[in-house]
């Protein structure tokens, strides 16, 4: 019984030592979702500004190729950019290639474990396409964010073309720009013709969704039929020139928001793991303390029936 009570109290020891460090897992967690919300949303502002800069600058060039007659509002949805655009090469980041001959993906993950499902989500959704994708035999070609996806893509012998590990719990653009301008560079250069990017879209604390999102060419541009932009741009010297400056800013930008929105993700899933794991650790160590008191209180038993016993024996 003394050895039993000796590992009851060594086992509550241990569980509770592993409680605490789950709980201050928890606590770092929360700063830095804390800190990555408030850059996300920072983010949003920025992102939206560029994207209705882009949309009215890019409907205004569109809208006087059509009154001019050049050519007719049936073909818009067809439309060829470089007629209408004098941007060099940038012209790739918003015309669609004619044929698609590779895809690429850029998945995000994480370093390290410890994060709940949020490795495993990323994974399990981004096999069940790369499955489809080898169905219908497309060409397809894997860019990491994250050393567990390119751990586990290299096992199962995807082609991975790119990967980068050791993202800031808190990132900043100047760590992830050569990532970016690479993965850009990389389309440019035909590796590959359209890019999607594959991320958990962190909703709230309790709460995660997988995303898949076309990044290239750039598609989520909203091309007004009708001249209902506002009248408060000073363009200097012309649209093209404007265009040449952010167009690529704006592609590098929606790549770096979707790797802040899976950091948060991520913290908020650590987050959610370790508070659990804590729980956990605190409803064992409750049912050892009870078993444990049943012991003690069957030892003191045994020993008071002894005594007895003994006294019995004497009289």
């Amino acid at each position: 019984m003394a050895e039993s009570l000796l590992e009851l109290k060594k086992k509550i020891a241990s569980i509770q030592k592993t409680g605490q460090i789950t709980e201050a897992m928890r606590m770092v967690s929360g700063v830095k979702l804390n800190q990555t919300e408030k850059l996300d949303q920072g983010y949003t502002v920025y992102n939206d500004k560029i994207r209705t800069t882009v949309s009215h600058l890019m409907s205004s060039q569109i809208l006087s190729k059509l009154s001019s007659s050049e050519m007719d509002s049936e073909s818009f949805s067809s439309m060829d950019y470089s007629d209408i655009f004098n941007l060099g090469t940038l012209t790739s980041l918003i015309q669609p290639r004619k044929k698609i001959k590779s895809t690429g993906y850029l998945v995000i993950s994480g370093d390290r474990g410890l994060v709940g499902s949020y490795n495993s989500q990323v994974i399990k959704n981004m096999m069940s396409i790369f499955k489809d994708s080898e169905a219908e035999n497309k060409d397809v070609k894997i860019l990491t964010v994250g050393s567990v996806a390119a751990q586990f893509f290299k096992k199962q012998n995807l082609n991975v073309v790119y990967e980068y590990s050791g993202i800031n719990d808190v990132p900043s653009y100047d760590q992830v720009k050569d990532v970016i301008e690479t993965v850009v560079k990389m389309y440019l250069n035909g590796v590959y013709d359209e890019l999607y990017v594959c991320y958990t879209h962190h909703v709230n604390t309790l709460t995660s969704a997988f995303r898949v999102e076309k990044m290239l060419p750039i598609s989520d541009i909203d091309i007004n039929h009708e001249d209902t932009m506002p009248k408060d741009y000073l363009i200097e010297p012309n649209i093209d020139s404007v265009l040449k400056a952010i167009l690529p800013q704006f592609a590098k930008s929606m790549i770096f928001g979707a790797i802040l929105d899976a950091k948060t993700a991520e913290h908020a899933s650590s987050m959610t793991a370790m508070q659990s794991a804590s729980k956990n650790a605190d409803d064992v160590v409750s049912g050892l303390k009870i078993k444990l008191n049943r012991a003690r209180q069957a030892q003191i038993t045994t020993e008071i029936t002894e005594i007895i016993g003994g006294a019995n024996a004497l009289e």
